[in-house]
């Protein structure tokens, strides 16, 4: 341990490079007159963190991993080479007061009795945040937080026990547990505890840090003397997985460690069954959130149902008889609206809810006009139709306009990244950045590289972005990729819950059907290949695969039909050649040389119709899957270049039909 350094500080970032900035702005003032080591441990963001911190800040020590290790582990690779007499565990999303290391510092020099100490944190409003002193958890403690009584009674001492809110928040107490934002420990004590417990991913292993502390019987204390501020969460935001799943399970992981042993087994029992009642509840609070539009939508199917019975009848009585009609209608109206996308966008579409009605208005009309055991009455099945076209699209509408005038309100907004830091996405960026009333939430530029300051992540990490960011629009300036790049871009997103946008250089090279939208004089054309529709891709996928099947298996059949007939007529002789012809994959011997790519087919890994089997030397990008046949390959060019293919499989893909799919089908076998 070097004598010279007083305080080793270690902080673990993950895609939080903004807030580290100001953190380690922060540090470096408060080391003013205190002798410091900093360490930045990266849990493989992909911000840019690494390179920046390179950049910025030269003289910290820098540990990138290739992967998230987690809050503990990462910690730990730190304190092995920590040489500070103390150790400060700091979370990347604070900033410390001027005095902060030195008091902290002096406290634990005139207190050799205190194992770990935490300052005074502050939330970003200055409010005190309660998770600076905290019991253990129990029952005792946890039961009046879960019931509300901690707030109803924060000052009670058996209420307001798990945050200790009945203490003096401007006072220093002795307390069972501090907040893992900010840790300041004598070094060999960490050491020899072997620092954080890495069976905790994230959460947890601060409780246990301090548990583990207590036991050796040194004391915890919260410091009133200084303060930080934290702007908690925003490490956890950017974290790619369930922070509160992962919340509960460091929970469990330290009842079951600490607690089982030293408790009776009612007691364990009980805050076991709290923690997995929170995360059951929280769980059973997705589902409902993730299936909420077709509830909406099944709801007023159903109400559309009880109105038509009423009209009909004028009494209630005969819609007991009509249940299992009501469930199988309603269900085909819901597999068409989901099979058209209305259940998997987060926009709100009243255009295709419409379709989605008549689609399986449809369906619906073929089981009551032609199916006597279903048909109850067709007057109840136009009424019912009637309301669900009202119903299903009105409510859409009625969101629409609320969330509409949210957005002029500047209450709501969408969060955004421009594709491309060039001149036109900066200028994009200023007029959404200046206009919150347009409704876009600006987060950073994604580039091929971090030369600009705003950028937050690389094209090839867009789709981590896309998740770990939440984000709802991306918006394409092609002024620095080519077509070719952001339709490659695009496939890779595709099936990703995001509004793609794209402002063209000129209006006439617009991608997909579009929906053009003005800000001042950019427009920003709303993407939308038919291709990637989830109606569309099932009709393709399911016309592959009959139709795949089918020849696979009659095929050979026709062909030793017409062999035996050549036979038999003395036009050809049967060898070993021609019983092989079919399966040739030369294309001028037979018109056969496609059966071998059924198989490929039926797998999904090839389509009837699609992009060339065989790309040339010169183009470097495939848009859209191989096929038997395409546009390409009925127009027979034996020479394409870059911008003819892009501009074939793009129209391909935007105006994508199964009739479509026949017609080129239907000209090649006519060639």
């Amino acid at each position: 341990m070097n004598s010279n350094v007083d305080i080793s500080i270690i902080i673990v970032s993950y895609n939080i490079k903004e807030f580290l900035y100001q953190c380690l702005l922060s540090v470096i003032k408060a080391s003013a007159n205190i002798s410091t080591e900093i360490f930045v441990v990266d849990n493989n963001s992909i911000d840019g963190t690494c390179e920046f911190v390179r950049s910025k800040f030269p003289n910290i020590k820098l540990i990138a991993n290739d992967e998230n290790l987690g809050f503990g582990k990462a910690n730990n690779l730190a304190l092995q080479k920590a040489q500070g007499k103390y150790t400060l565990f700091l979370n990347p999303d604070t900033i410390l007061q001027e005095d902060t290391l030195e008091v902290m510092f002096n406290y634990l020099e005139r207190n050799p009795q205190v194992g770990l100490a935490g300052c005074k944190i502050l939330n970003a409003d200055g409010t005190l945040q309660l998770a600076s002193r905290r019991s253990f958890p129990s029952p005792l403690t946890a039961l009046p937080k879960l019931l509300g009584l901690s707030k109803i009674f924060p000052k009670n001492k058996f209420c307001g026990k798990y945050n200790l809110t009945y203490l003096d928040p401007d006072k220093s107490f002795s307390v069972d547990a501090i907040s893992g934002s900010f840790m300041f420990s004598r070094t060999n004590l960490l050491k020899e505890l072997g620092g954080f417990d890495e069976i905790f991913f994230m959460y947890g292993e601060d409780l246990d840090l301090c548990y583990r502390i207590k036991e050796k019987n040194l004391e915890v204390h919260y410091v009133a003397d200084t303060k930080i501020i934290h702007y908690k969460g925003e490490s956890s935001k950017s974290a790619p997985f369930d922070s509160i799943l992962n919340f509960y399970k460091a929970m469990d992981i330290f009842v079951n460690k600490h607690f089982s042993t030293g408790y009776f087994l009612l007691t364990t029992l009980l805050l076991r069954l709290g923690i997995f009642s929170h995360l059951f509840g929280r769980f059973i609070g997705k589902i409902i959130h993730n299936i909420k539009t077709p509830i909406i939508d099944f709801s007023f199917i159903y109400l559309s149902f009880i109105l038509a019975i009423i009209i009909r009848f004028n009494e209630i009585q005969w819609f007991f008889d009509y249940q299992p009609v009501i469930l199988l209608y309603a269900f085909i109206y819901l597999i068409s609206a989901t099979l058209l996308g209305l259940h998997k966008k987060k926009k709100i579409d009243f255009i295709r809810a419409f379709g989605a009605i008549i689609i399986g208005g449809l369906i619906n009309g073929s089981f009551t006009f032609f199916m006597p055991f279903i048909a109850y009455s067709r007057i109840v099945f136009l009424i019912s139709f009637l309301f669900i076209l009202l119903f299903l699209p009105g409510w859409r509408i009625i969101y629409y306009l609320i969330i509409y005038k949210k957005i002029q309100n500047k209450s709501y907004t969408n969060r955004t990244v421009i594709v491309g830091a060039g001149s036109e996405g900066k200028r994009i960026a200023d007029i959404i950045t200046n206009k919150p009333e347009l409704g876009y939430l600006f987060l950073g530029f994604v580039d091929k590289d971090f030369e600009n300051p705003q950028t937050i992540s690389t094209i090839n990490n867009l789709t981590q972005l896309i998740k770990i960011k939440n984000i709802e629009n991306i918006i394409f300036s092609s002024d620095k990729f080519t077509s070719a790049d952001i339709m490659r871009l695009m496939d890779k997103i595709q099936h990703l819950s995001v509004n793609i946008k794209i402002v063209p250089e000129n209006i006439n090279l617009i991608y997909g059907k579009m929906h053009i939208e003005k800000l001042e004089n950019i427009s920003i054309v709303d993407v939308d290949y038919n291709i990637y529709k989830p109606f569309t891709i099932f009709i393709k996928r399911t016309f592959d695969v009959i139709l795949a099947s089918f020849l696979l298996i009659f095929s050979p059949f026709v062909y030793l039909f017409k062999i035996l007939s050549k036979y038999i007529t003395n036009k050809i002789q049967i060898d070993n050649y021609s019983i092989n012809e079919w399966k040739s994959p030369n294309k001028n011997k037979t018109k056969f040389s496609w059966y071998p790519m059924l198989f490929p087919i039926i797998s999904g890994k090839m389509s009837f119709v699609g992009d060339l089997i065989h790309l040339p030397n010169d183009i470097k990008t495939r848009f859209y899957k191989p096929g038997i046949t395409g546009l390409v390959q009925i127009e027979g060019l034996k020479q394409i270049t870059m911008k003819e293919h892009e501009k074939y499989i793009n129209y391909y893909m935007r105006n994508y039909s199964l009739m479509m799919d026949i017609e080129i089908l239907f000209k090649n076998m006519i060639k």
